[in-house]
């Protein structure tokens, strides 16, 4: 929500006394002329407002979040209304007062829900008076982090569920009467629950602060540093097998936005990472679904940058079964405020249409938990509390007239359906809101109207959500429904009828006839349909699906996710009719058929697996078949999720599969010729089947040892020795010997693959712990995640000189002398473009600059508004102070491998590490035998021995003023 507050910088001149908000209305900007900003509600009318909800009759819910940042507990839910229909929310009430930092509110059920961790409360005014005097917790277990980062942003769904953003504290969360062992974890998800109370669930993806929804129910999420992902898969699709956690969620920025925003307030001083000239402190993002700004902002997404005083608007563009999101403004933003004390927090669209603008209005928006001590004492974080703006964006008043304040709550059933044919989402949420709180039977006849007769596509989409709610949709309206001649009409329609086609045939029929209707929104939502049938007729629309799908990533995942115990009947039909999946597949075809093979091999039916290691050693004999090659590796991944290994089964084949275990020989004698073929990458496609033979060998091959090693010479192709690294996971003990000889000349990416390899052996956790002790490998060079799975592991002996070594190497400079050491350079003038060498090389393995890079640790396009002892710090103790979310993780399993890295992702079935070289690990949770939070960062102590002086003068130098055009690679 705030900015992350995480260190300090020099700034312009930064005014330390507020504007009144007529003075700050003539600080704003507009990018369209054609629109204007108004005044809604301000101080002492408003105190420190961090979001805002609307009820039926159009009056205002605001959380106050008083106590920011440190408390006592202040915070208050205020109801404004605007009694004389002037467009200002003259009249304040304080509805609640007493609450713990509440930071989200939502009007539903005649009263608010508001988000107050460890609780989200519900609050109602029984008697009118303005005052909530109901109070009760209606879900606890919310993490109680810092109160930047708590659940929060509260909205409905076109589902009739209200969704809630994680906010990065996590929790356990459950209703109160319900025992703790009932609680529902939600780390690295978002949470749903039921308006009535009776049931809260994790969802796919997790957000910051503030999350929203579209016109067609689907859900984006938001970051300080991303403004916007689409969560792709609900959680009930992502819990059918435990592989599918990878593909929750897609950011969707074009790929060229480099994250620049275009402030025209002040340089702020700054306590973060972050420089304040790219995204920072992103929040409060909204998909503007109203009327009152004109056509061509419809359908925009909107998002705060609260410390640089502007908002920020996306434009989405649909892009398969997905979006797109572009810039809306070219070099400059939809709206910025020359005054410094802006900062918009939330937006949402109103009543009236137009776009409001929560603006938290103080001097400060950081947490002074971020910032060092050093630095905390000196800075009055509550300047300006007691201040408050809440603005609206429209068309200018001769171009749209002001709207008055609905009186919905009271209306009939039929004016509610008619408000499903308005141009404004906020009446039609709020008409299908209040009849489904109704339970108004009498509705449906008016609901099947609409679905009917009504042009507008949106107020069939809600019609038919509300026809679901009521108990009242039938098979017969679903059927006219998929067959509507809009896109979002047909994909929504078949939503609904997904739960209901196992039992009905002509619901199940008709569905299957979209294989391959022309728009791919019906076609991604036929592939999750169809998870809900088996038989023939699933297998042939699927098969049809995969060959008009056969690039885009995301239908084919969906399709691998809905195959069930269709899946090997699907692979052999898909590869009979499809021999060039065999022979010539696509980067896409490969992951395909390895994502189908893994599933069908993770499930207890030995057919399955009989039917892939069938399809691994089919086709063309003698013929090259990178195909089968994903096939196996597939299958053997499938195996291991259930604690099975492949290779184990091909030394002593179990009864019924030794005739085709067998015939794997060949394949696998193919598969070493190919990975030792130098001239193979010459182009993508043989670069891609040279790293599948690579994936073979490592799955399967006892004897690739020798091949894997040379790989991993630095003259070869980088993707090479990273595939060769990933395939040591197995090695046998002279292999496993010689895995770290050539440390020294293996680059940054390569060494960490290397060692997550050998963690998942005994043999290879010996070689390491022997490298170590050899000082062939310093201690200080491993990532902090890795010592600790070292002294995880099961061997006792390994374990034990582990912890030896490690303690001499306790011995050594502390880290804060390592710092002290080098802090002379501080005053060195680097070179930069040396310096983005020594980045390129050393650390775009696991972070990112204006798009370059991997999104492992922090992104670092801000790095440059921190003083350089602090950047000294980071770089050289980078344990003292980690963010929550980059904490990683030590997961032990059942078989006794040991995996490091961040938890990414989390569904019911499965958890998803990412690792340090970039790679993530899928993990069922029958597997996990415990997963432990380190504390730590993955990033190493002991960055110092791979460094000269002048690397680090450069290094500083390049970090001071961070640009990713100095980077040799091509992007």
């Amino acid at each position: 929500m705030l900015a992350m507050a995480l260190s300090a910088g020099a700034a312009d001149e930064v005014r330390e006394t507020p504007l009144s908000p007529d003075e700050e209305l003539a600080s704003f900007e507009l990018a369209d002329h054609r629109l204007t900003v108004e005044l809604v509600a301000s101080e002492p009318e408003l105190d420190s407002p961090v979001a805002i909800s609307f009820d039926g009759d159009g009056r205002m819910f605001v959380a106050e979040m008083i106590d920011y940042p440190l408390g006592p507990t202040a915070g208050r839910i205020r109801l404004l209304e605007d009694r004389d229909a002037d467009g200002r929310y003259e009249h304040a009430t304080v509805f609640a007062q007493g609450l713990k930092f509440p930071n989200g509110v939502l009007a539903a059920r005649g009263g608010v829900y508001v988000t107050a961790a460890p609780d989200i409360l519900f609050l109602k005014d029984a008697d009118g008076d303005g005052v909530a005097e109901q109070r009760q917790v209606a879900f606890t277990g919310f993490g109680e982090g810092n109160q930047q980062l708590r659940a929060n942003g509260l909205t409905w769904g076109l589902d009739n569920w209200i969704y809630g953003a994680n906010g990065r504290s996590d929790g356990n969360v459950r209703r109160p009467a319900d025992p703790p062992d009932k609680a529902i974890s939600i780390r690295a998800r978002d949470f749903r629950f039921r308006p009535d109370g009776s049931a809260i669930e994790a969802t796919s993806g997790a957000s910051q602060f503030g999350q929203a929804g579209d016109d067609w129910g689907n859900r984006f999420l938001s970051w300080n540093t991303i403004p916007i992902r689409h969560a792709l898969f609900d959680q009930r699709f992502l819990e059918r097998t435990a592989r599918l956690g990878a593909y929750a969620v897609r950011d969707i920025a074009d790929p060229n936005d480099t994250g620049a925003v275009f402030p025209i307030s002040p340089r702020p001083q700054t306590f973060n990472r972050e420089r304040t000239d790219f995204y920072n402190a992103l929040c409060g993002l909204t998909v503007y679904r109203g009327d009152a700004l004109g056509p061509d902002y419809v359908g925009s997404a909107f998002v705060g940058e609260s410390l640089t005083n502007l908002v920020h608007r996306r434009v989405l563009m649909p892009e398969g079964a997905s979006f797109v999101s572009r810039r809306g403004e070219h070099a400059r933003e939809f709206l910025a405020s020359r005054d410094p004390w802006f900062h918009p927090v939330y937006m949402t669209t109103g009543p009236d249409g137009a776009l409001y603008i929560v603006d938290f209005y103080r001097r400060w928006v950081e947490h002074p938990a971020f910032v060092a001590e050093s630095l905390r004492g000196g800075v009055d974080w509550r300047l300006g509390a007691g201040h408050g703006r809440i603005w609206k964006v429209s068309r200018r008043e001769n171009t749209w007239p002001p709207q008055p304040p609905p009186r919905m709550s009271k209306d009939t059933t039929t004016a509610l359906v008619d408000f499903f044919k308005s141009p404004n989402g906020w009446r039609r949420d709020t008409a299908q809101r209040l009849l489904v709180e109704r339970g108004d039977a009498l509705a449906a006849p008016l609901l099947r109207a609409t679905v009917a007769d009504t042009r507008l596509p949106q107020a069939k989409l809600h019609a038919l959500s509300t026809l679901e709610a009521l108990g009242q949709l039938d098979d017969g309206l679903l059927l006219r429904a998929m067959e509507d001649g809009e896109p979002h009409v047909r994909q929504h329609a078949m939503r609904l009828a997904a739960p209901r086609l196992a039992g009905s045939p002509t619901l199940a029929t008709s569905l299957t006839r979209m294989a391959d209707f022309p728009h791919p929104l019906v076609r991604f939502q036929l592939a999750l349909s169809m998870g809900e049938i088996e038989g023939k007729q699933k297998i042939a629309a699927l098969v049809k699906l995969a060959n008009l799908e056969d690039r885009d990533p995301i239908i084919s995942a969906a399709i691998a996710g809905s195959l069930g115990q269709s899946t090997d009947k699907f692979l052999v039909e898909l590869l009979q009719h499809n021999p060039d999946w065999r022979r010539k597949p696509s980067a896409t075809q490969l992951r395909f058929l390895s994502d189908v093979a893994a599933i069908a091999c993770s499930g207890d039916d030995p057919r399955h697996l009989a039917a892939c290691l069938e399809q691994a050693a089919g086709g063309k004999p003698g013929e090259l078949q990178p195909g089968n090659f994903a096939i196996l590796v597939g299958a053997a991944q499938g195996l291991s999720d259930r604690g099975q290994s492949l290779r184990a089964m091909l030394k002593a084949p179990p009864a019924g599969l030794e005739t085709r275990l067998a015939a794997l020989g060949p394949l696998v004698a193919s598969a070493r010729t190919l990975a030792t073929n130098d001239h193979a990458a010459n182009d993508k496609s043989a670069l891609d089947y040279r790293l599948a033979a690579i994936d073979v060998l490592g799955q399967v091959d006892t004897g690739a040892g020798k091949i894997l090693l040379e790989l991993l010479a630095p003259d070869n192709n980088s993707a090479l020795q990273l595939a060769a690294a990933r395939a040591l996971a197995e090695p046998d003990a002279e292999t496993a010997a010689a895995m770290f000889q050539a440390w020294q000349e293996t680059t940054t990416v390569t060494r960490r693959a290397l060692v997550a390899a050998a963690l998942r052996s005994r043999a290879g956790s010996e070689a390491l712990v022997a490298a170590i002790a050899d000082e062939r490998i310093l201690p200080r060079e491993l990532d902090p995640g890795v010592r600790e799975a070292l002294l995880a592991v099961r061997d006792e002996k390994v374990r034990e000189r582990a912890k030896n070594l490690f303690a001499v190497e306790a011995g050594g400079p502390s880290r804060q002398e390592v710092v002290t050491r080098f802090e002379p350079l501080l005053k060195r003038q680097g070179q930069s473009v040396r310096g983005a060498a020594v980045f390129e090389k050393h650390c775009l393995t696991c972070h990112s600059v204006q798009g370059r890079g991997q999104r492992v640790g922090p992104d670092l396009s801000g790095v440059g508004a921190r003083p350089r002892e602090t950047v000294l710090v980071d770089l050289f103790d980078p344990c003292r102070q980690v963010a929550p979310d980059f904490v990683a993780y030590t997961l032990l399993t059942r078989q006794g491998q040991v995996l490091t890295g961040l938890v990414v992702s989390e569904t019911a079935t499965s958890v998803t590490l990412r690792r340090a070289d970039g790679a993530q690990d899928i993990v069922p949770r029958a597997q996990i035998e415990e997963l432990r939070g380190t504390g730590k960062s993955l990033m190493p102590e002991g960055f110092e021995s791979t460094l000269s002086e002048e690397n680090v003068a450069d290094l500083l130098e390049f970090l001071s003023r961070p640009d990713a055009r100095l980077f040799s690679q091509p992007k």
